[in-house]
């Protein structure tokens, strides 16, 4: 038997009909209508174009690429969109080992955080920038996420949304803070650095109070309250500012939302 209906081409060569039916489509393979019955028949010979779409289409390409490749190329430009590919694919493998990192990273960021809740130390922070965008909890008069070039969103979860306060705030007058992003960059800064919008705080040493709080936490004052409460454990006086990085938010079966804070106070910078 020379030719093939849909249904015998599917089940010899294991590929669905409706893939085979839109690879006619879209002109990568071709068949003959019956005069009677109108149904598709297929030459023994399809099934080598069939094979090769499902060979091009594993190595990621696109059915355009796949029609291109089987319809068109010639040795040499055949050559070319292996190589293309190939470098596709690099890329790409190189974006998700980023991916991974970060995430391995954050992971590990927020375990130590869970294992820090309630405690303070002195540490030695890295180089840090906060871009402020609110007046309190109000975007009146706020500033967008991206500034001179650069946009935080693009570097989640390396940025994180961060609460600055004030001294007035910390002395608990509930007002003087604002809502930001915050990103410690590490040693490869020269992207940020000297970017106009960005409050810039040098690597140095740092009062980091760890913090599990739920509902209006900042605008009702008892983050303040907290963090004035753990401060002074440390020296007897109000900070003149703090940072509230949000590490995690998670919810509880009251649906309560429990936020997940680092706070760094900057010391003698």
């Amino acid at each position: 038997m020379s030719e093939k209906t849909i249904g015998t081409l599917s089940r010899f060569t294991g590929i669905p009909a409706h893939t085979i039916k839109y690879y006619e489509k879209i002109g990568i393979l071709s068949s003959k209508r019956k005069e009677h019955s109108n149904y598709r028949s297929y030459d023994i010979t399809i099934c080598t174009d069939l094979y090769e779409c499902i060979k091009y289409r594993s190595m990621g390409f696109s059915l355009k690429e796949t029609k291109e490749l089987i319809k068109e190329t010639d040795e040499q430009l055949l050559k070319k969109r292996l190589n293309e590919r190939k470098c596709q694919i690099e890329e790409k493998i190189r974006e998700l080992q980023q991916q991974k990192e970060g995430l391995e990273r954050y992971q590990e960021e927020i375990a130590a955080a869970e294992q820090r809740i309630g405690k303070w130390y002195i540490e030695e922070c890295s180089d840090f920038y906060f871009r402020p965008q609110t007046r309190k909890l109000s975007f009146d008069g706020g500033e967008e996420l991206e500034s001179d070039g650069i946009n935080l969103a693009e570097h989640f979860p390396a940025s994180k949304n961060t609460v600055w306060m004030n001294s007035k705030y910390l002395r608990g007058e509930k007002k003087g803070y604002s809502w930001g992003f915050a990103i410690s960059p590490g040693a490869e800064q020269e992207w940020i650095r000297g970017k106009q919008g960005y409050r810039y705080l040098p690597a140095g040493r740092a009062f980091v109070l760890y913090l599990r709080m739920t509902g209006p936490y900042v605008s009702d004052g008892s983050m303040a309250e907290e963090i004035r409460r753990f401060y002074q454990e440390y020296r007897n006086d109000t900070p003149p500012e703090a940072f509230g990085v949000r590490l995690k938010i998670t919810h509880d079966e009251q649906g309560r939302d429990w936020n997940y804070f680092k706070i760094v106070i900057p010391l003698e910078r």
